[in-house]
């Protein structure tokens, strides 16, 4: 490598996080390249996507594509198989950012495999572990960055703690592979990390932010969510510049790139 590369590379890694966009519910702006946003996952995402889609109406060059599956994550794929479903949809969308949120469901026998103990066992999360390293590289092969979202705090046992492996591992696991990773316990928990049904919302208001089942969340929940998600998002999107130079990738220290095609 040359050593004009060599120091253009690391202007742009200066540069590019200052030409990231903000992105914030109801705001505006437009991205330099048009991205293609790709939100996967359980009902979780489901009943996320729509209000994220509403809450990014203002924004230019930026399209958000859901794909959601209630009953799902990456444990049963003889269920849902998301690796395929995935595949199919990069091959069709060619999506820059694929967002998932799985992991609720996942706390069971890993379809195919045994002698991996209880679920969240140590074995078992090794398997999982491949399931997770299965999704980024089909999302490396198509060149498109990937950003986990860890499961959120319960108010059931075992499975609180279950679902509190599940997001450790979840968490290293993006941290050793470079990967996007958010973690959605703490938005909607009290400050020792547990369960609460309302929370106070950032208008001042007291909201219920999970529904009655005590398991999905509300568009109040969501609002937590989307407050934490769309900054993360952002700092990944480069924005147009008003000088009408437009970078071709944007990176952090740390982090993979992405190519805008």
């Amino acid at each position: 490598m040359t050593k004009f590369r060599l120091f253009l590379i690391s202007v742009l890694l200066l540069i590019a996080p200052l030409s990231a966009m903000h992105l914030e519910p109801g705001g505006s702006g437009k991205a330099a390249q048009p991205i293609r946003i790709l939100l996967t996952g359980d009902s979780l995402m489901e009943s996320l996507g729509p209000q994220m889609q509403k809450a990014m109406e203002g924004y230019e060059n930026i399209s958000l594509i859901p794909i959601g599956k209630r009953s799902t994550g990456l444990s049963r794929p003889d269920f849902y198989n998301w690796p395929e479903v995935l595949e199919q949809n990069l091959r069709e969308h060619h999506p820059h950012i694929v967002i998932m949120w799985v992991g609720t469901n996942d706390p069971q026998g890993i379809y195919g495999q045994t002698g991996l103990g209880e679920p969240c066992s140590r074995e078992w999360l090794k398997a999982y572990t491949y399931k997770l390293i299965e999704i980024a590289r089909l999302c490396q092969k198509y060149h498109a960055r990937l950003i986990f979202m860890g499961p959120p705090v319960m108010d059931e046992e075992p499975l609180d703690t279950q679902l509190l492996k599940i997001t450790d591992i979840m968490r290293r696991t993006c941290k050793h592979y470079k990967l996007g990773f958010v973690d959605t316990r703490p938005l909607l928990a009290d400050s020792q990390g547990k369960y609460v049904h309302r929370a106070k919302m950032p208008d001042g208001r007291v909201a219920d932010i999970r529904w009655k089942d005590r398991t999905h969340i509300t568009g109040d929940g969501n609002i937590l969510i989307m407050n934490k998600l769309l900054p993360y998002m952002g700092s990944i999107i480069p924005e147009a510049r008003p000088d009408g130079k437009r970078l071709k990738h944007t990176s952090r220290p740390g982090r993979t790139s992405i190519r805008i095609r």
